[in-house]
């Protein structure tokens, strides 16, 4: 049986008892990240987060925090707030829920194409958090940026690379 240890804004860490042995489990509070396609490009924004103590290149991303709206509600409304853009075209790439892992990033990971600015700007209530821009990154500008260190190695990216990595393959057949 699983037992609560801490409950907080964006994390629970349980405990459960297998075969006399304590296994701990972290679970993060869902979370969306936007992938906007054009051009075998992804859209990431350069973003200065307090927390983090740094900027830093990465997808349009936030949490799903508000009950009345579903990933896909939150993934458009991160993309207006934090880059100022809407899209036509939106699917579900694959989400992280692993319940029974010891970390479960619970992720969805959304495509959208046909971006556009929107006319009227959102404001971003992050607070704290600023956009200092945004660009559209190819496989190898991703790359070179990851050896820089100015895109962290983490699961976004490993979607970015994997999507991008397939849209160049199916394009080469």
């Amino acid at each position: 049986m699983k037992e609560i240890k801490y409950q907080g804004n964006y994390l629970t860490l349980s405990e459960e008892v297998i075969n006399n042995h304590v296994y701990e489990r972290v679970s993060l509070r869902p979370g969306v990240h936007v992938m906007p396609v054009k051009n075998e490009k992804i859209l990431l924004m350069h973003e200065y987060r307090p927390h983090e103590k740094k900027s830093r290149w990465k997808l349009v991303s936030g949490w799903v925090d508000k009950e009345h709206m579903s990933p896909l509600d939150h993934a458009k409304e991160e993309l207006a707030e934090e880059v100022g853009m809407q899209a036509k075209n939106w699917s579900e790439l694959y989400n992280t829920h692993f319940p029974n892992a010891t970390i479960n990033g619970n992720t969805y990971y959304f495509l959208c194409s046909e971006v556009s600015e929107l006319e009227i700007k959102i404001e971003n209530p992050d607070i704290g958090a600023e956009v200092h821009g945004y660009d559209w990154f190819d496989l190898d500008t991703i790359f070179h940026y990851l050896n820089e260190g100015k895109i962290w190695p983490d699961d976004s990216t490993l979607a970015m690379i994997w999507y991008l990595t397939n849209q160049k393959n199916k394009k080469q057949k």
